[in-house]
């Protein structure tokens, strides 16, 4: 197939647009933002659980503190009634009743009174994990916030280039032989590589120096003939880099 040295050349400028685009494509599915992201989930999950436990823990404890509170109140009441009955009470039988009554109160208010302080306690500690357990999981929270902001940004900057090189090859194109293209495309398509300069007696494809029988071969071909890089297939372009001699 024969195209001419410009066109050739066309092709090294739309091999470079290819391969920006797919390091671009490379990049998007590979985002330092979104690694960091997956990365650190776990870490948020346990968190978020570790929050969750906390918070129903204090909830329980704040309850049964609660619980506590009301009983030592019905007592109080209780107890302020039987010592006004007692203060008003001329009934030995009804004396003696009440003074039992009061005692088995006060014993329970003793119990209670006992258990409200070990319950606030238990109520302080636990409102301290729950607000270092909120404090690590805002923490892990905020770092994810930037980098779920970091990451849409750079997937903005991603599609601003994308569009970028989508333009250029379009124009790139617009001025290549559709054959000519074809081949490219063909070689792409095996390789990855549609067209690749040689410079020097290096492919720039496959990074391998060619043989001697391959540089003769090349060397025989007119300009605007097509040479080929032997091991990847790839349009092989020569340029005043090239050594031919």
């Amino acid at each position: 197939m024969r195209a001419s040295t410009e066109h050739q050349l066309q092709l090294l400028k739309l091999a470079e647009v290819d391969s920006a685009t797919a390091r671009l494509q490379h990049l998007a599915k590979n985002m330092p933002e979104h690694e960091h992201l997956l990365s650190i989930e776990n870490d948020r999950r346990s968190r978020r659980q570790a929050a969750a436990q906390a918070h129903g823990a204090l909830d329980a404890a704040q309850a049964e503190l609660a619980r506590t509170r009301d009983d030592s109140r019905v007592v109080a009441e209780r107890r302020a009634r039987d010592e006004q009955l007692l203060a008003e009470s001329t009934s030995t039988k009804e004396i003696a009743g009440l003074q039992a009554e009061l005692a088995t109160l006060t014993r329970r208010g003793d119990a209670l009174a006992a258990s409200e302080l070990e319950q606030e306690e238990t109520v302080a500690a636990l409102q301290q994990q729950l607000d270092t357990a909120r404090t690590s999981l805002n923490e892990i929270e905020e770092l994810a916030a930037d980098l779920l902001q970091r990451r849409e940004q750079a997937r903005d900057h991603i599609r601003e280039q994308a569009r970028d090189l989508q333009l250029r090859r379009k124009a790139i194109i617009d001025s290549v032989p559709a054959e000519l293209l074809q081949a490219y495309e063909r070689a792409r398509k095996n390789s990855g590589i549609g067209a690749a300069e040689l410079v020097g007696t290096v492919s720039t494809a496959s990074n391998l120096e060619l043989g001697q029988s391959e540089l003769a071969q090349i060397r025989s071909l007119a300009a605007d003939e097509l040479a080929y890089c032997p091991v990847t297939g790839a349009v092989l372009v020569r340029t005043a880099r090239s050594d031919l001699q």
